[in-house]
């Protein structure tokens, strides 16, 4: 296994060095070459910071945050960690329960022994865990009793040991644990890091810092932790069948929002005529409500984290189906317009928390994760290609209403079984328990700042600043734009050259949806097709299956970019009365196995270059350029038809996915290079727990200083 950034004479030096020193990690190579420096070695450079000494349990909070509600406990000097009062974690091995007690048997990779003496544990790690084993998934056994909820908040408990004998059977227990410190990066390659980061994700952990809100009365509800690996909350440990009711639930809700842009299209011959305006102002309703995709989720998806991801569901998808009947109801082209940017607004949140809940279910299984994470991929592409098809009947045998109507009908079909899905969303989970068994607990407070910051401010930032980011985005909005630039163009097509009528004209996008279908089957299959090959290769020579480097996640987006030029080459050239109307219906098979194949490439591609906790930045910044674009694309469609008419008008938007075919043929090869420089990449990211680390440190080190002079001050006076 390599460490990325480096040339293999370099990595064999590096390991010299270290085996020669006796370290057992890689030291760190001073270079002013950015494309030799290594995200993982780069950690290295910050040696002075022992990630392995003891120390409280809350260093990413400044001096001046740690007041009397979060002080730490004086341990013996056999102790080599401190800890929150809370987490009883005090006891002594000559108190009889062993020590030093750490972690949670999710953590430590083991269990709870009942009974068992407890030998000195090794030094431990801001996670709890030892760096030396655990980094790798290697299983450690450290004793942990299971805390009464009544003896955290209770100081008086602090000099009576729990027994060793507490079950995991009592309804009282609850277990609140700090999982989201930083761990020690040093010399890790890039298959070690990304072990560590699934492992954890497995676990529903996270290498991000929070500040915790943990006092002497409440206790933080991202400190809370389920009863045990089995806990029947855990929607790890749900039924296979209840898994998949949620997930299949989850990603229709996802398809109606989706179909509510495209069967507006249908109604905008008859809204022309009614209200006597113009096809471009007509059409701007699907403009608006896709402007509402786009904004709604920085409201919608850090909400989420505060009041859990049910409620935003219960809510959002009844009111966006009332905005929907607003617009049935309309009686001009101003409430219209206006109903149909908050239909999108209120509808959007689905679609944003929808890949939240799958990782909630199903992040303990890569498999089961990567096939339902397809299925929801699928849904925001096919609604739309289903809206045409669908609302050319309804606008052509009935009126421009039936439109929404039939919305309603698919939204109403949907949403008992939405009502039906429980929560996931794990604090929300585990603060409902806590309140049942009478513990006070306290959550972070909404703030629309930090929501603008993060779902706007930052994923606008990176747009600007990320090439990686940048440049796919463009392709993908250009791409998803072109398919809304279809709503118009084929009925151009079809209807002006195959003199179709309205309802059998929206037909042909049938093609589109096969494509899509037909990607993400044929990607599950590449996937395991790839998965067994590695496990195969793993069983022959021993060794654990290796995560390969990001830029491998662009192979299917390179596949998948020859194919969109041929398709709208093939439209462009097919759409004529002397050819047979299945030749440009057929064109759109290839356009959406291209559209899924880059789609689903370059949100892989995202999840492996960025830590975690930029991953929803990139993702986010890719949703709002994507819905952006696609906004502004179906008002100069018709009009470009017009001039350019069908063979060069799709033409045109042939050639600009031609030239944009390279993209990931660029980061294919140059992808190592530009990521190492990356403002939000892993070199930033461990820099900036370091600068952290080593603020905290200069902040203790003030503190110390300050009561040294204080005391020889009190003395001199004395």
């Amino acid at each position: 296994m390599v460490v990325i950034g480096t040339t293999k004479e370099e990595e064999e030096a590096l390991r010299a060095a270290a085996a020669a020193s006796n370290d057992p990690r890689l030291s760190y190579v001073s270079s002013t070459d950015a494309s030799t420096l290594s995200a993982y070695e780069t950690a290295s450079e910050f040696s002075d910071l022992n990630f392995n000494e003891a120390r409280p349990f809350r260093p990413e909070l400044d001096a001046e945050n740690d007041d009397a509600d979060n002080e730490t406990l004086e341990l013996g000097p056999d102790d080599t960690v401190t800890t929150p009062r809370h987490s009883m974690s005090h006891l002594r091995a000559e108190d009889g329960v062993g020590a030093p007690l750490v972690g949670d048997p999710l953590i430590s990779g083991g269990s709870i022994l009942e009974g068992a003496s407890a030998a000195p544990a090794p030094p431990i790690a801001d996670d709890g865990v030892n760096p030396s084993k655990a980094m790798l998934g290697e299983p450690q056994f450290v004793l942990d009793p299971y805390k009464k909820a009544s003896s955290l908040l209770a100081p008086a408990m602090h000099s009576q040991p729990l027994p060793l004998t507490t079950t995991m059977d009592d309804e009282d227990l609850i277990l609140p644990v700090q999982r989201d410190l930083p761990f020690d990066p040093t010399g890790m390659s890039e298959d070690q890091l990304n072990r560590v980061v699934s492992q954890r994700s497995e676990r529903g952990e996270s290498i991000v810092m929070h500040r915790t809100l943990t006092n002497k009365t409440h206790i933080d509800v991202r400190d809370l932790d389920y009863d045990n690996e089995q806990d029947p909350l855990n929607p790890f440990n749900w039924p296979t069948w209840k898994k998949w009711f949620v997930t299949f639930t989850i990603a229709n809700t996802c398809l109606c929002v989706s179909l509510g842009s495209s069967l507006y299209v249908a109604a905008v011959p008859e809204l022309m005529h009614k209200f006597h305006v113009s096809q471009t102002l007509t059409i701007s309703g699907l403009t608006f409500y896709l402007l509402g995709l786009a904004l709604g989720p920085v409201v919608a998806a850090p909400l989420s984290e505060i009041i859990g991801r049910r409620y935003i569901y219960l809510v959002t998808f009844p009111a966006c189906m009332l905005f929907a009947m607003g617009v049935g109801l309309s009686k001009n082209i101003e409430s219209v317009l206006v109903l149909r940017f908050f239909c999108g607004l209120i509808g959007s949140p689905p679609m944003a928390l929808a890949g939240g809940t799958i990782s909630d279910i199903w992040s303990d299984s890569p498999a089961g994760m990567y096939l339902a994470m397809s299925l929801f991929c699928l849904c925001p592409f096919l609604g739309p290609v289903i809206g045409p098809i669908v609302g050319g009947f309804a606008a052509e045998h009935k009126n421009w209403q039936w439109t929404m109507w039939v919305y309603l009908m698919f939204c109403g079909a949907v949403l008992p079984f939405l009502l039906a899905c429980p929560e996931t969303f794990k604090p929300a989970l585990l603060e409902a328990r806590a309140k049942k068994r009478g513990i006070n607990v306290i959550k972070p407070e909404f703030s629309l700042k930090n929501a603008i910051t993060s779902y706007l401010g930052r994923p606008l930032e990176m747009l600007v600043v990320e090439p990686i980011v940048c440049f796919t985005s463009i392709y993908i909005a250009f791409v998803f734009a072109v398919l809304f630039g279809f709503f118009e163009a084929y009925p151009i097509i079809f209807r002006g050259v195959y003199r179709m009528d309205m309802g059998v004209s929206g037909l042909p996008f049938i093609g589109v949806g096969v494509g899509l279908m037909l990607g993400v089957f044929l990607n599950v299959v590449y996937k395991q097709i790839e998965g067994k090959k590695k496990a195969k290769k793993a069983a022959e020579t021993g060794e654990k299956v290796g995560w390969d480097a990001p830029e491998s996640q662009l192979r299917i987006v390179e596949i998948g970019s020859v194919f969109l030029p041929i398709s709208l080459f093939w439209l462009a050239w097919t759409s004529r009365r002397s050819v047979h109307w299945i030749a440009p219906t057929l064109a759109g098979i290839p356009f959406g196995f291209g559209l899924m194949w880059v789609f689903l490439g370059i949100i892989s591609y995202y999840a492996y270059s960025f830590p975690p906790a930029y991953v929803a930045s990139a993702i986010s910044a890719n949703n709002l350029f994507r819905y952006l674009l696609a906004a502004v694309f179906p008002l100069f469609v018709v009009q470009m038809y017009q001039k350019l008419h069908v063979e060069w008008a799709t033409t045109l938007f042939a050639f600009i996915s031609l030239a944009m075919v390279p993209i990931p043929f660029v980061f294919s090869k140059f992808g190592e290079r530009i990521r190492l420089k990356s403002k939000y990449g892993y070199v930033a990211y461990f820099k900036a727990i370091a600068a952290e680390e080593a603020k905290r440190k200069a902040n203790n080190e003030v503190e110390k200083h300050s009561t040294t002079l204080s005391s020889s001050h009190g003395v001199e006076q004395v």
